[in-house]
């Protein structure tokens, strides 16, 4: 039976901080990922290129196809990458080094590519292997971070060197949507109808902090506020309910030590826990509130340990271990980067070898009936 989700209205104030709401700081408790509603996962690898090394950064909302990057024998080692389990790596062969941050169901990717000292924004088509570059401000570098099922396209263009604009292409057309009053913004996810967020680059007292901002199709941008505790966020995703994940954390202790997953339930923020004392990284947000991402333990390898957060953030599920993950020739589960709505997840782990030589690879859950 298909789960449905319910649209969520929400409402901007143009470009102003969100009204105040309500933390929940509750205790996230720990499961095993047999108590979540599935009789756990079946295992896929994603596969390499010359047996070298994969990741898996995006996933399409049918839970298909992702994307990513792979590191072969080429001239800068690294190519942008489309991936369907059970097949080899489709490689996007670019004029130089870049990944594939974004895919969806047409089989569409996008993401970016190097060309000398810049970065070139792209798309590409799996129909016809076609490679079409994005148009750009003009002003140096530009990235794609995410396509939805309309092939509507966002990320960023600079207007002049170190100057970032959040942007928005659709087949030939682009727009600029500005800095969103800062003095830098990115666009970093787009829901099917067409609902932006991102983040722009303030400055106090010589030190630049992160604001989320959210954009609704024609209306005005909003800032996010920021809970307290915190003095950036970083919206990574958003579903079409309207609910935002992302991380937030303190300037003065730096994004890696402070860390902190959420969830954005209207204007309510949950904090999306681990063990006590690990920042946490939020990457995937499918419509039924489920929230893919990892904990970060710097000693660790590798560092990042995937993670998945259901029941609206109460439940913290740990992907790192899986037993039928282990029993499969992997080492650990690490970055878990995207969640479709069938529950699917893909990231970046670690398999061994008999001679217990590790590889770095892209994989995919897929939850079992």
């Amino acid at each position: 039976m298909k789960r449905l989700f319910c649209l969520i209205p929400l409402f901007t104030a143009g470009l102003m901080q969100a009204a105040q709401a309500v933390e929940i700081d509750d205790e996230v408790p720990e499961s095993a990922a047999l108590a979540t509603g599935t009789n756990g996962y079946r295992v896929l690898r994603l596969g390499t290129v010359q047996g070298g090394s994969s990741f898996g950064l995006a996933l399409s909302r049918n839970g298909k196809a992702a994307a990513g990057n792979v590191w072969f024998s080429i001239e800068g080692n690294m190519r942008p990458a489309y991936f369907v389990p059970g097949q080899a790596p489709k490689v996007i062969y670019t004029d130089g080094p870049g990944e594939a941050r974004g895919v969806n169901n047409l089989g569409e990717a996008v993401g970016w590519f190097t060309q000398g000292a810049q970065t070139q924004a792209f798309r590409w088509r799996l129909d016809t292997g076609a490679i079409t570059t994005l148009p750009s401000l003009g002003g140096g570098s530009s990235y794609a971070a995410a396509i939805n099922n309309q092939s509507e396209i966002v990320g960023w263009s600079e207007s002049a060197p170190g100057v970032r604009h959040a942007m928005l292409w659709k087949g030939t057309a682009s727009t600029d949507l500005g800095t969103w009053g800062g003095l830098s913004a990115q666009a970093t996810a787009i829901n099917r109808y067409g609902d932006i967020v991102g983040y722009r680059e303030v400055e106090t007292n010589g030190i630049r902090y992160k604001q989320g901002v959210r954009k609704l199709k024609g209306r005005t941008p909003q800032i996010l506020r920021i809970p307290t505790g915190s003095d950036n966020l970083v919206p990574t995703g958003i579903n079409d309910n309207g609910d935002i994940t992302g991380y937030m954390y303190a300037g003065a202790t730096g994004e890696l030590f402070s860390a902190m997953a959420f969830l954005r339930l209207g204007d309510t923020y949950k904090r999306l826990r681990a063990e006590p004392g690990f920042p946490t990284f939020a990457r995937g947000l499918n419509n039924f509130r489920e929230v893919a991402g990892y904990k970060f333990e710097g000693t660790a390898d590798p560092r990042g340990r995937g993670r998945v957060w259901r029941d609206n953030g109460t439940t913290s599920v740990s992907l790192a271990e899986l037993p039928e993950a282990l029993s499969r020739g992997w080492y650990a589960l690490g970055d878990a980067n995207a969640i479709s709505d069938t529950g699917v997840i893909v990231g970046t782990g670690q398999t061994v070898s008999s001679s217990g030589s590790r590889r770095i690879e892209g994989y995919m859950l897929v939850p079992k009936p």
